[in-house]
């Protein structure tokens, strides 16, 4: 009776684990695909910041003479 409660935990376990294998699988992928996304749109951000896009630039916003040279 022991030796039979034995397999079937056994099995039980296998069918159970490979069970939660197959909802946790699915999970981790979209979250993986989400954090890929995420790290995607934080360096187009960073890329346009460094073109210029969002940033005024404080020389330029208070300088009105447009021959003079900007500073970098």
């Amino acid at each position: 009776m022991i030796y039979m409660l034995k397999v079937n935990m056994l099995v039980a376990a296998v069918v159970f684990g490979l069970a939660g294998l197959f909802i946790l699988i699915p999970f981790a992928w979209k979250e993986a695909k989400e954090h890929v996304d995420a790290l995607r749109g934080m360096q187009y951000g960073i890329a346009a910041a460094r073109r210029g896009g969002f940033t005024i630039s404080r020389i330029s916003s208070r300088n009105h003479n447009p021959n003079s040279a900007h500073a970098a």
